[in-house]
């Protein structure tokens, strides 16, 4: 297995409430081939609503991470529910286990997390370091050459800037320098009919 043909694809949360969400899913994956595809799941408005909790009862933001990791580890099953041919995996050897059969990789972000814990991997446990952040760091560890962020929207603006997707939102603060080191990253607007893709590099 060649890590150079790695691509990792991290589903926005924002994306759950799609009625057809299976059938826009199996159109991206069966695009990508000669390829190993890994597929993380966001947390959407179910870590919205601890950071609803964070607010409320100052949970403190590595609490509050941590609870939002296990708000992606829910949305994780919901999408494991209504695709075929995926196992969820919690590291690397689970994703060459999962490939071996042609299964898809469903990462279980909490279990990934918390195995590189063990061995002394950290992430920021901040509000900054969301989703995106989390996905990037699982591409880099993965040495993945290619990281794509299906997402609701795009930027604004017709030029496709990292900077500008952070300063709408649309990418978490730290995900820029956490994405440095993979090769090729873009943006899909999975919503969009067809997708509109977004080329970051």
């Amino acid at each position: 297995m060649d890590r150079r043909e790695i691509q990792v694809i991290k589903l926005g949360g924002s994306l759950l409430n799609l009625p057809d969400l299976a059938r826009r899913l199996r159109l991206v994956t069966e695009s990508l081939v000669g390829t190993y595809p890994v597929l993380i799941v966001g947390g959407g408005r179910a870590a919205d609503l601890v950071r609803d909790f964070d607010e409320a009862h100052q949970l403190g933001e590595q609490t509050s991470h941590w609870l939002a990791v296990r708000a992606m580890q829910l949305n994780t099953y919901l999408v494991a529910a209504i695709m075929d041919r995926r196992r969820m995996v919690s590291d690397v050897d689970g994703c060459e286990a999962a490939w071996q059969v042609r299964d898809l990789p469903l990462v279980a972000p909490l279990g990934w997390l918390e195995n590189e814990h063990a061995r002394g991997v950290t992430v920021p446990h901040r509000w900054t370091f969301a989703s995106d952040s989390i996905a990037a760091h699982i591409a880099v560890g993965l040495q993945a050459h290619k990281l794509t962020l299906l997402k609701s929207a795009l930027p604004s603006e017709t030029t496709c800037d990292v900077n500008r997707a952070i300063s709408e939102g649309i990418l978490d603060r730290d995900f820029a320098a956490t994405a440095a080191p993979i090769a090729a990253v873009e943006m899909v607007n999975l919503r969009s009919d067809p997708p509109a893709r977004c080329v970051l590099r």
